[in-house]
């Protein structure tokens, strides 16, 4: 088991790093199949709710907001998801024998939950964020796009190892019990500090403005954990291990994006608004 977790996480790795430096088709396929592949996790963790959840529809409109979002065509993008809301909400009325409004409530939070992250770093990679970056680079070492996915990602991988790391060796007091027993403050705190670490000197090797390295970091220190016990949160419910067996050793997707999928949305959301 261990050997296929340790081969699992090189090659997922290696295909993670490729795809965020050539930002190119595959990097849209990746983040594209992830979403699509946390969607079916999500349905089949739905169903241990005994819910129905909008299946179908979930599968094209991550194809169709995917694709649209790629080619920029935000007005495809917007239609789309008011068209997918919309039927989410009016599907109860139109099979009110069978669907209940809890299944709209659960169709609703499982594709919000599922596909904001996966877009968020879809965009942060493609879009017009990059460009707006680099008046804070005193000198551009790296694409900023492929700069800010690689912070987010190497930060977020951060406050996981530090906040295991510190928990393990020193982890003390319970931080969620109920939720997730094997979390510690002290990891939580080893995981904060951890982070800003990391966000810092990647920061200063690649020339970026030190406190935007700094607040992005405290987003991913303070979201990546807050991720990681959403997800937790769910399979608790479900009675369920893991979220799903893809990945041999890691579980399903979500299981492993669980904290990008929270601290995502937030980094882009500061650049959005600190790009120029």
């Amino acid at each position: 088991m261990l050997a296929k977790r340790i081969i699992a996480g090189v090659i997922g790795a290696a295909v993670a790093i490729y795809a965020i430096y050539d930002g190119d088709w595959l990097y849209f396929g990746l983040m594209t199949l992830l979403a699509l592949l946390g969607w079916q996790e999500f349905v089949n963790m739905a169903e241990k709710f005994k819910v129905d959840v909008t299946t179908r529809a979930g599968y094209a409109a991550i194809i169709l907001l995917f694709g649209s979002a790629w080619f920029s065509y935000y007005k495809i993008f917007f239609l789309v998801a008011a068209v997918l809301f919309l039927w989410t909400l009016l599907r109860i009325v139109l099979r009110h024998n069978r669907i209940k409004p809890v299944d709209s409530a659960y169709s609703l939070y499982g594709f919000t939950y599922v596909t904001v992250g996966f877009l968020a770093l879809l965009m942060l990679r493609h879009g017009h964020i990059g460009a707006s970056l680099r008046g804070y680079f005193s000198t551009v070492l790296m694409d900023p796009a492929q700069f800010v996915v690689f912070l987010l990602v190497l930060s977020t991988w951060a406050s996981d190892t530090f906040a295991f790391a510190v928990g393990k060796l020193c982890g003390k007091n319970k931080l969620c019990p109920a939720i997730s027993p094997g979390k510690t403050s002290e990891g939580l705190i080893g995981g904060i500090v951890g982070t800003l670490i990391t966000a810092v000197i990647f920061s200063i090797i690649f020339k970026f403005y030190i406190l935007h390295g700094i607040i992005i970091g405290l987003l991913v220190a303070i979201l990546a954990p807050l991720g990681d016990l959403v997800e937790s949160v769910l399979k608790r419910a479900c009675q369920i291990k893991d979220s799903g067996n893809i990945i041999p050793g890691h579980g399903g997707i979500l299981d492993r994006f669980d904290s990008l999928l929270f601290a995502a949305p937030a980094v882009f959301m500061y650049l959005m608004l600190i790009g120029r």
